[in-house]
């Protein structure tokens, strides 16, 4: 594709990363779902309140998708003039701009959910191995743990690790997975302090541990 096609895609990646599916999923069956149980927009509080296959897994996938199908785009389509190496950046920035839009959505106030689901849909496109070891590791400490976020925050630590090992020479796809990681760490900030006994300001304190 042209490079000002490229440019349009990646806008419209924010828009459609911004699609709050979990808010319209539970709004279509009568509940806001930013006013019940942790109130965030994520798979997993729609799932508290409809159960794994009447919540959480639709919207996880849609979140997903979200994230998946413009990066999918780029790749598919490519870019005119761009090498191996710029077509990882450039999946990368259409991808973080998607990341971005679900995090910060404009139909909400900029108010969003928490990435996990985003950003796994944007670098299994990218990475498909590294991201299905990252996916061992959170079934491991869910299973564990039986708590979500414990899973999300293990598995978004270990996807740069596993990077830095499988594919230390994508330089930029492994400084983008450390940034993720990051950044998904710190929106499940207020889960880490209920995990530590310590009271977060930010968070419902009679709401568990969340994540997406």
């Amino acid at each position: 594709m042209p490079i000002y096609i490229y440019i349009i895609v990646t806008v419209a990646a924010y828009f459609l990363g911004a699609v709050p599916f979990g808010y319209i999923y539970a709004k279509i069956r009568g509940v806001d779902i930013r006013k019940v149980g942790s109130g965030n927009i994520g798979a997993t509080n729609v799932g508290r309140q409809f159960g794994f296959l009447g919540g959480f897994l639709p919207v996880f996938l849609l979140d997903a998708l979200k994230g998946a199908l413009p990066v999918l785009a780029v790749r598919l389509i490519g870019v005119e003039g761009f090498d191996t190496n710029a077509m990882d950046m450039a999946m990368l920035i259409t991808g973080i701009v998607a990341f971005l839009g679900h995090i910060f959505p404009i139909y909400l106030g900029f108010k969003g959910g928490k990435g996990v689901a985003t950003a796994a849909g944007i670098f299994i496109v990218i990475a498909p191995i590294e991201v299905g070891i990252a996916l061992g590791v959170f079934l491991i400490l869910y299973g564990i743990t039986r708590i979500v976020a414990i899973g999300s925050i293990a598995a978004a630590i270990a996807f740069p690790v596993i990077v830095a090992i499988l594919s230390s020479h994508r330089l930029v796809l492994l400084i983008v997975a450390i940034a993720a990681a990051v950044v998904i760490v710190i929106t499940h900030r207020s889960n880490i302090a209920k995990l530590l006994g310590k009271k977060d300001d930010t968070a419902k304190e009679e709401s568990p541990p969340d994540q997406p």
